[in-house]
């Protein structure tokens, strides 16, 4: 392999639950790719390596501070999203990957950008993948929610409606209402006001701009 290691990373993603997943998911490989702090990266540009960047949900802001990262560093952005490929446009972004991906075929994707690969072939979207750990401040706990899930939760939170989820996520009404309901009794809730002030608590609404930037 060629090029430093570990390969510095910068995600800029305002679903929290995904920040803290990818973070959970990346530790056990610290010495081959480590995820930057944010404020960090945009204070220190040079330090990163690799960009990744989720669309959905992003803020006016947020999409500012991608493409401040992009000049600054003189790196290009990565999709790392669960929507599929063929379902968005890629623009002049360098590769896509998908958050289906496990942590390895992540690790690997990362090293082989960084060393001036493409990533490796693009994984399409499994309908699930195992239990995800919500992670909310230095504490963690096993919900045993699935990756889909937890996102679907996440736009739950934002106030969504299930008809939106399903556009956003590409899935049916029917689809949406199975997780919903199978994420219902993971985290023992019956109704959506509920659901929603679960999420607040546990980190799945996005993070506020102020959060994103560090402030």
């Amino acid at each position: 392999m060629s090029g430093s290691r570990p390969v510095r990373v910068a995600l800029i993603d305002n679903f929290e639950v995904s920040v803290a997943g990818v973070r959970s998911l990346l530790t056990p490989y610290s010495a081959r790719v480590a995820l930057l702090d944010l404020g960090s990266a945009m204070t220190k540009p040079s330090s990163v390596d690799v960009i990744l960047y989720e669309p959905v949900r992003q803020t006016p802001s947020s999409q500012a501070m991608l493409r401040d990262l992009v000049r600054a560093s003189q790196k290009s952005a990565v999709v790392y999203s669960w929507r599929d490929k063929e379902g968005q446009a890629t623009g002049s972004f360098a590769a896509h990957l998908s958050k289906a991906l496990p942590a390895v075929d992540l690790v690997n994707a990362i090293e082989s950008l960084h060393d001036g690969g493409d990533g490796g072939p693009s994984r399409r979207i499994p309908s699930d993948q195992g239990p995800l750990k919500v992670i909310r401040g230095s504490t963690q706990r096993d919900y045993d929610l699935t990756p889909r899930e937890a996102e679907i939760l996440s736009l739950v939170t934002q106030g969504l409606t299930n008809s939106e989820i399903g556009g956003q996520l590409y899935l049916s009404i029917n689809s949406v209402k199975t997780y919903i309901r199978a994420a219902y009794r993971k985290i023992e809730v019956t109704r959506r006001a509920q659901a929603v002030a679960w999420g607040m608590e546990h980190g799945l609404a996005p993070l506020a701009e102020t959060d994103v930037v560090g402030g």
